[in-house]
């Protein structure tokens, strides 16, 4: 099993911003972690661009989409964290929902050198080693 610490951002790089926030009235099962960092996204459908980050969870990310490309509920798009340790680290993610600003995202698993692996265990690792 391989394990890859990934710091999404750190206090000391430019453009970036963390806030940990957890609105009361939401629905969502895991706190976001409000920060900007750059991500590349691809799919078949209109090939690679760069986004924006707006948070991000242990489940998921939203990230900020100007022109976003038409993708369905449910659609699989391939994520990078660019700004990250590893950003040659890709994650397969599922589309929860689009609105005007951008695009929700699920984590579903992540690849490393060709070799593909459970986000669950990665998730494990996040919880226990990074996000306290």
């Amino acid at each position: 099993m391989l394990l890859v610490k990934i710091p999404i951002c750190t206090e000391s790089q430019a453009g970036c911003i963390q806030n940990k926030e957890k609105d009361m009235d939401e629905k969502r099962s895991q706190s976001r972690v409000n920060t900007v960092s750059r991500v590349k996204i691809s799919h078949s459908t209109f090939g690679s661009r760069r986004a924006l980050t707006r948070n991000i969870s242990t489940t998921g990310v939203y990230l900020e989409l100007q022109d976003q490309p038409q993708l369905p509920v449910g659609a699989h798009i391939r994520m990078q964290m660019l700004d990250s340790a590893r950003p040659d680290v890709s994650f397969n993610m599922k589309v929860l929902r689009t609105d005007r600003q951008g695009v929700a995202l699920k984590f579903v698993d992540y690849e490393v050198e060709g070799k593909r692996f459970n986000i669950n265990d990665l998730k494990q690792h996040w919880q226990n080693n990074v996000a306290h």
